[in-house]
């Protein structure tokens, strides 16, 4: 089968399988024939070895049961940065971006005080977030994850993009509380006033059926009945821990917010606390600032 051929035939195939499927088709052949998208369409009568056609067919009946596409690759860009991935974390979302964007503004602003800070990744997953931010500021960053197997990956990313970043494991603020309260040795810890940031599990249980979710690792996207599970404990944390964060920047649901600011308000009375909707219109993060 030709170039052309295959991109005709299989987009049949995944017509309803897919909310891209044509994009799909290019990206999987690219992959089989190891070749940039462009070659697709300068050589639409290049015939496929058998070889490459069998990797092809593999490739693509996995996207037809569903596996999404970053999966099959091992890869996810995210920021113009390139992330490793596989199916203990969550592949990082175009919407996630608008999260970094936040923090690098905030930094960056002439009048801020946040600058040259200590940044904190709750629940890092891949590390996009806190690498992202890396690549983008100065300053020490640091991140925790209860899974191990997610610390992995995320330490594999870091060197992939050649930035410095210290990864614990553990539940929330739990790992580095300590440090965070000045106990650790002087210049190995992050500052007692950090700047949080997280993409916490925010999903309710009823939302987590989705079936294109399936793939994805459960314990990154439950945010438990009301998707809110991990934002309470994440302020119960700060409380117990007596944290005074120079800024805490959250990634939510559609419709978290009015909660979420009331959790903030409780225990950060003094704090001052603004929505940012995505393009869509939808509140997606919550910026709270001292």
């Amino acid at each position: 089968m030709t170039n052309k051929q295959i991109l005709k035939e299989y987009l049949s195939k995944l017509k309803y399988k897919s909310l891209s499927p044509f994009l799909d088709i290019e990206i999987l052949l690219s992959q089989a024939l190891n070749k940039p998208k462009e070659y697709l369409y300068e050589y639409p009568e290049k015939k496929l070895s058998a070889k490459q056609l069998s990797i092809f067919k593999k490739l693509f009946s996995r996207r037809l049961r569903g596996e999404p596409i970053a999966y099959i690759l091992g890869y996810k860009e995210f920021y113009d940065l390139k992330f490793k991935v596989n199916k203990n974390v969550l592949i990082p979302r175009p919407e996630t971006e608008i999260l970094v964007d936040e923090v690098i503004t905030s930094v960056k602003a002439p009048s801020s005080k946040l600058q040259v800070p200590s940044v904190v990744d709750i629940g890092t997953g891949s590390g996009a977030i806190i690498i992202s931010l890396a690549k983008n500021l100065k300053g020490n960053f640091y991140a925790t994850d209860i899974s191990a197997k997610a610390l992995a990956i995320a330490r594999q990313n870091a060197r992939l993009n050649k930035v410095t970043v210290k990864f614990f494991k553990g539940n929330l603020l739990e790992p580095i509380s300590s440090k965070l309260l000045g106990s650790a040795e002087a210049g190995q810890a992050p500052s007692s006033k950090p700047i949080i940031v997280a993409n916490l599990p925010y999903l309710t249980s009823k939302e987590l059926q989705n079936s294109t979710l399936k793939y994805e690792p459960k314990i990154a996207l439950n945010g438990g009945q009301n998707g809110l599970e991990y934002f309470y404990e994440l302020f119960d944390q700060i409380k117990k821990f007596e944290i005074k964060p120079l800024a805490i920047f959250l990634e939510i649901g559609w419709n978290q917010a009015g909660k979420i600011k009331q959790m903030a308000k409780k225990v950060l009375p003094n704090y001052k606390i603004k929505v940012i909707k995505d393009l869509s219109g939808f509140d997606r993060v919550i910026k709270i600032l001292k």
